[in-house]
């Protein structure tokens, strides 16, 4: 039997496409803020692909797992207590690191608004935003990225976990990991229509979401607004 050192070993890496969800407060009181789906993402700044958007992640160590060590890298720097993570898909393309066979383990992650805010490091949070063609782009402030402007095979990572994320919330309850602990119907329904990039009747998505959500004895307290009731997942 031949030893296993005979064998070339690749290069195993993580890699995390973090989505979260954006609340911004209308211009006017009388209106309801509006709901964006945004996704964390850093410019890296050495070769190769220097100045091009990445996915946070690393390689693994001898002695780590890669649950592990992609919690580790997004919580590097920061002061992130909690992020749902599920492993997405493994990314084994021959060609997908210049520098020699790499295989990325990748992870969807998804991040509560306030967990979102405390993130302190050199990743910056992008507007996921629709196109004609269904091909996301990313805004932060003026700077609009697409595929082009991301290293490796990172775009298709992002493109791979968006679908994934699409279709969960149609049939799993993933989306509570995105909402506070108590929400309003309202939010739970900005945060459907900002992933799936449509509108949703209100009518149907309340009939969907019944046997999900439970009601709480409390209201929100905005000005401008009507008390809303505030619910819990079940």
């Amino acid at each position: 039997m031949g030893s296993i050192y005979n064998y070339e070993h690749p290069f195993v890496c993580t890699d995390a496409v973090v989505f979260t969800i954006k609340t911004q407060e209308a211009d006017s009181y009388r209106k309801l803020p509006d709901t964006y789906l945004r996704v964390l993402l850093y410019k890296r700044p050495v070769e190769p692909y220097r100045d091009r958007w990445c996915l946070p992640g690393g390689f693994l160590n001898i002695d780590e797992m890669p649950s592990d060590n992609i919690c580790r890298k997004i919580s590097e720097k920061s002061h992130v207590d909690r992020c749902y993570l599920e492993q997405l898909y493994t990314f084994c393309d021959l060609d997908r690191d210049p520098r020699a066979r790499v295989i990325s383990i990748s992870y969807l992650g998804l991040m509560n608004e306030e967990e979102s805010k405390k993130y302190q490091s050199d990743a910056v949070w992008f507007t996921v935003q629709n196109t004609s063609d269904r091909r996301p782009v990313f805004q932060n402030k003026e700077l609009i990225i697409t595929e082009p402007d991301f290293g490796f095979d990172h775009f298709g990572i992002v493109k791979m976990a968006l679908g994934r994320l699409q279709s969960k919330i149609l049939y799993s309850n993933v989306i509570f990991h995105l909402l506070p602990l108590e929400f309003t119907l309202t939010q739970l329904q900005n945060a459907y229509e900002a992933i799936l990039w449509k509108k949703v009747p209100t009518a149907n998505f309340r009939l969907k979401i019944i046997g999900l959500v439970q009601e709480t004895d409390k209201y929100t307290s905005d000005k401008g607004h009507r008390p809303a009731k505030l619910y819990t997942k079940k």
